[in-house]
C-alpha cells in the first residue's frame, strides 16, 4: 500500500505500458504484481510519498519498479519506501528536497516485520535529503533480511545525523546475510561536527562476534568527511575490497568483530588534514594489498591505527587488536602508522600478534616509520621494505631499500617501474551514470560575482535581497539604521572603508532587543570596516552577529576583518553568538576591537551537553583587541568524551585583553575539549583578576601549544591537560595604567 501522494504532473491513470502517475494506479499494480512485471512511475515530482513494496518475484522474473524515465522521477517532501518479499527490484529513482520521518528512508523490511530477500536497489540518486535540524536523526538506506543488492546509486550531500547506509544486524535472524554494496558513489559528506556522521555501517555491537558476510566492493567514497568512521565494521567475516576513499577525512574501522577482509582499496589523501586508512581493533583481520598514498591523519585517524583494548571489555568498548595479519600493503608519505592507538587510563591492554609481511614504507622526507604509543614486543615483521630519511634506522624484519616513487599526473597515483597500480574503479564506473550530483554548499565567495554600492539601510536592505550568492556590497561611511535584523541567506561580502569609526550598524529603537545581522540556513558572511554598535534610544541589541535560533542544516562561514563591537552593555549581551544545533565550517576575528560588552564577546557554547558536539571546527581570532567586557572574551565548548571527531581547531594571536572578566571563578578565555589549539602572544592587563586568564580542559589526546603569555595584574593560566611552550611573563604593578596607555590601542571615547 502508498499512503496519500501528491503528485506535479498531469494526473493519469495506469495505461497499457504500465505507466502509473497516482497513488491509486500504483496501489493497483502491487497488488496485482507477479514475477516479471514492470511497474514504471510517471515522470515528475511525487511529494509524500510514503511506498510499501511487497511481492513475490523469482530469480528469473523479478518484480520491477522503475522510472519511466531515468532522472525524471524526483520524490520528495517527507517520504519513505518500505521493501517486504523476494526478487524486487527497484530502479532510477531520485531522493532530493525531502525528509523522513522514518528511521530511515529505505528500509528494507515492511512494518508488519515482512524481510526482503534477493532484492535489488539500483541506480538509485539520494542527494541532499535533509531535515531542517542538523541534530534530528535519520538514515538513508536500512538493509534487513538476506542476499540484497545495493550498487551503481549515488549518495550525497547528507547534512544531518545519520548513517547513510545501515547493514542491520539486530537479531539472530539477521546474521550471515551475505548482502553486496557495489559500485556505489558515495559523494561528499561534510563533518558533523559529533558522533553519528558515519557513511557506511555493518551491524552493531551486540551481534558484533558473529557473522554477517557482507561484500563491500567497487565502491567510490569521494570526501565523507562526517566523522572519523566512514565504514564501520561493526560484525565479523565482512569483505571490503576494490574500493577507493578519496579525500576522505576519516578512516575504515574494525570497529567490532573478527576475521574482517580488507583487500585491494586505495586510500587516496592527496595531504588533506584528517585523512586515514584502516583502524584495526579486535582479531583475526587480515589486511593485504592495499594501497595508502598522503594520509595526513594522526590517532583514530591516521593510515594505521592499531588499537589499544579496554581489560576484559564489555562488547560495546574496545577490544584490544591481535592476531592479525598486515601484508603486500603500500604506505606512501602517509604521516602516522602507530601502534597502541587509544591507549590511557582505561585501554591499557596494548596489542598483540600482530604480523607485518611484505609492505612497503615510503616516505624519504621523514624519519619515523611508525610509532610505538604502546608495547609491540609481540608484533612479528617480515620482509618489509622502508625508505626514510632515518640513516640508522635499522629493525629486524625491514630492509632499507633503493626505490623512489612517482606521483603519475593521469591519476594522482605513486607509482615506479615493479609497481603500477591503477584504481579499481573510478567515478565513472560507479553511481547512475545518467545523474550529476548537486552542487555542495556554496563556498564564500563565486565567480561571477558583481559589486553593488549603497549608502542607507534601505538601499543595503534592498541589495541583500536582490543579490546572488558570491556577490560584494559595498558600504559608504555613515549610519545605518537598522529596524529590523539584516537576515542573511545566501552567501555574501560586506565591506566598509576600514577607517575607523566612519561607518555604523545600529538601530534607532530596539525595545525587543533584536541583533544586528542573523545568519540563517544557507548564509555565509564576509564582512569588514564596520562598527557595530549595540546601543539604541530604548533596548540594546541582543548581539552584533547571531546565528539562527532556528536550527540550521548548512554549515557556514563567518569571516570578520577590522571591525568593532561596542556597546552590548546589557546582560548576556555579545558581539557574536552560535546558536544551539549551528555550525561552521569557518569562524575568523581578524584586526577585530570589542569594547563595552556585558556578556561574552565571542560565544561558542549553543552546545553545552557531554554529547561531543560543538559549534565551529576552525575559530581563528588574530590581533583583536578586547576591553572592558565583563563576560568571557572567548568561550568555546566542546563538552563530553567523544573521539568521532577531529575539531574544534582554535588559533588565539596577538591579542590583548583589559579589564576583562574580574568576576570570581571567572576566565577571560575559556576552552573546553579543543582539540587541536595554537595560542601565542597574549597580554592580559587588569583581567581574570577573581580566576584565570586562560582556563583550558582539554582532552588527553589533544595537541595544545601555548606560548608567549604576558600576564598584568591578572589571572593565573588553568590548564588540566599538557602543553608545549611555557613562555610567560608574570607582573604584578600599581601602575597597570601605564600598561594600558602602551597596549590598548584605539579606545572609543563613547
Amino acid at each position: 500500500m502508498v499512503s496519500s501522494c501528491k503528485k506535479t504532473t498531469d494526473e493519469k491513470q495506469a495505461d497499457s505500458s504500465g505507466i502509473v502517475s497516482d497513488i491509486e494506479a500504483f496501489n493497483k499494480a502491487i497488488a496485482a504484481a507477479k514475477p516479471g512485471d514492470e511497474i514504471i512511475l510517471g515522470n515528475g515530482t511525487w511529494t509524500d510519498a510514503h511506498f510499501v513494496f511487497t511481492a513475490e518475484g523469482t530469480k528469473e522474473a523479478p518484480i520491477t519498479i522503475k522510472a519511466e524515465e531515468n532522472g525524471k522521477v524526483i520524490l520528495s517532501g517527507n517520504t519513505s519506501l518500505k521493501i517486504g518479499g523476494k526478487h524486487l527490484v527497484i530502479q532510477g529513482l531520485v531522493f532530493n528536497d525531502g525528509f523522513t520521518e522514518e528511521d530511515a528512508l529505505i528500509i528494507f523490511k515492511t512494518d508488519d516485520g515482512k524481510l526482503a530477500e534477493n532484492c535489488r536497489l539500483t541506480e538509485i540518486a539520494i542527494d541532499h535529503f535533509n531535515p531542517k535540524n542538523r541534530f534530528d536523526k535519520s538514515e538513508w538506506i536500512h538493509v534487513h533480511g538476506k542476499n540484497n543488492r545495493v550498487d551503481h546509486s549515488y549518495f550525497g550531500g547528507k547534512l544531518n545525523a545519520g548513517v547513510t547506509l545501515v547493514v542491520k544486524l539486530n537479531n539472530k535472524n539477521s546474521l550471515e546475510n551475505n548482502h553486496r554494496i557495489d559500485h556505489n558513489h558515495f559523494g561528499y559528506r561534510p563533518n558533523l561536527g559529533s558522533n553519528g556522521g558515519e557513511t557506511l555501517r555493518v551491524g552493531v555491537s551486540t551481534y558484533s562476534l558473529s557473522p554477517s558476510r557482507t561484500v563491500i566492493e567497487n565502491n567510490y567514497f569521494e570526501q565523507c568527511d562526517g566523522e572519523v568512521e566512514i565504514v564501520s565494521l561493526k560484525s565479523s567475516d565482512n569483505i571490503a575490497r576494490n574500493n577507493v576513499f578519496f579525500e576522505s577525512a576519516g578512516v575504515l574501522a574494525l570497529r567490532h568483530g573478527n576475521r574482517n577482509l580488507i583487500e585491494n582499496n586505495f586510500f587516496i589523501g592527496n595531504n588533506k588534514p584528517g585523512t586515514g586508512g584502516v583502524r584495526v581493533i579486535n582479531n583475526g583481520h587480515t589486511i593485504k594489498n592495499n594501497h595508502f598514498q598522503e594520509l595526513k591523519g594522526k590517532r583514530f585517524f591516521g593510515a594505521l591505527p592499531v588499537m589499544n583494548g579496554v581489560p576484559n571489555s564489555l562488547i560495546n568498548r574496545y577490544h584490544r587488536a591481535e592476531d592479525t595479519d598486515i601484508v603486500g600493503n603500500k604506505f606512501l608519505k602517509c604521516d602516522h602508522i602507530q601502534f597502541g592507538v587509544g591507549a590511557d587510563n582505561e585501554r591499557t591492554d596494548p596489542p598483540r600478534d600482530i604480523r607485518f609481511t611484505d609492505n612497503t614504507f615510503y616516505y624519504p622526507e621523514r624519519k619515523q616509520v611508525f610509532e610505538g604509543i604502546s608495547d609491540f614486543s609481540t608484533f612479528t615483521f617480515t620482509n618489509n621494505e622502508v625508505v626514510t630519511a632515518d640513516a640508522g634506522f635499522t629493525r629486524k624484519g625491514f630492509t632499507k631499500a633503493s626505490i623512489s616513487f612517482t606521483k603519475d599526473p593521469a591519476d594522482g597515483l605513486y607509482k615506479n617501474e615493479n609497481y603500477k597500480p591503477t584504481l579499481p574503479v573510478t567515478k565513472k564506473d560507479v553511481g547512475p551514470n545518467w545523474y550529476t550530483p548537486q552542487p555542495k554548499y556554496y563556498e564564500m565567495v563565486g565567480g561571477n560575482a558583481k559589486t553593488i554600492e549603497v549608502a542607507s539601510n534601505d538601499e543595503l536592505l534592498d541589495a541583500v535581497k536582490k543579490a546572488n550568492s558570491g556577490d560584494i556590497i559595498n558600504l559608504k561611511p555613515g549610519t545605518y539604521v537598522f529596524k529590523e535584523p539584516l537576515e542573511l541567506t545566501k552567501s555574501l561580502t560586506i565591506t566598509a572603508p576600514k577607517n575607523v569609526d566612519t561607518t555604523f550598524f545600529k538601530y534607532e529603537k530596539n525595545e525587543k532587543q533584536k541583533p544586528l545581522i542573523v545568519i540563517e540556513n544557507g548564509g555565509n558572511l564576509n564582512i569588514s570596516g564596520v562598527t557595530f554598535d549595540g546601543r539604541s534610544e530604548n533596548g540594546i541589541a541582543y548581539a552584533g552577529i547571531t546565528t539562527s535560533s532556528k536550527p540550521m542544516i548548512a554549515h557556514y562561514k563567518l569571516k570578520v576583518n577590522s571591525c568593532m563591537f561596542k556597546n552590548f552593555d546589557a546582560s548576556r549581551k555579545t558581539a557574536f553568538r552560535a546558536a544551539k544545533n549551528t555550525y561552521a565550517d569557518t569562524l575568523s576575528f581578524k584586526n577585530c576591537k570589542f569594547f563595552n560588552i556585558s556578556g561574552n564577546a565571542i560565544s561558542l557554547d549553543g552546545e553545552n551537553e557531554d554529547r561531543g558536539r560543538y559549534n565551529a571546527e576552525y575559530v581563528e581570532i588574530d590581533n583583536c583587541h578586547f576591553q572592558k567586557v565583563m563576560g568571557n572574551a572567548l568561550v568555546l565548548l566542546r563538552m563530553g568524551n567523544d573521539e568521532s571527531t577531529t575539531g574544534p581547531y582554535l588559533r588565539l594571536t596577538n591579542s590583548t585583553f583589559i579589564d576583562t572578566n574580574n568576576k570570581d571563578l571567572g576566565s577571560v578565555v575559556l576552552l573546553w575539549g579543543v582539540q587541536k589549539l595554537h595560542i601565542d602572544n597574549l597580554l592580559f592587563i587588569n583581567s581574570g583578576r577573581g580566576g584565570r586568564a586562560l582556563k583550558y580542559e582539554d582532552p588527553g589526546w589533544a595537541v595544545s601549544t601555548i606560548d608567549n603569555i604576558s600576564l598584568i595584574n591578572a589571572g593565573r593560566i588553568e590548564t588540566f591537560g599538557k602543553r608545549t611552550g611555557a613562555n610567560v611573563q608574570i607582573v604584578k604593578t600599581d601602575k597597570p595604567l601605564e600598561y594600558k596607555a602602551k597596549y590598548a590601542g584605539y579606545v572609543p571615547t563613547k
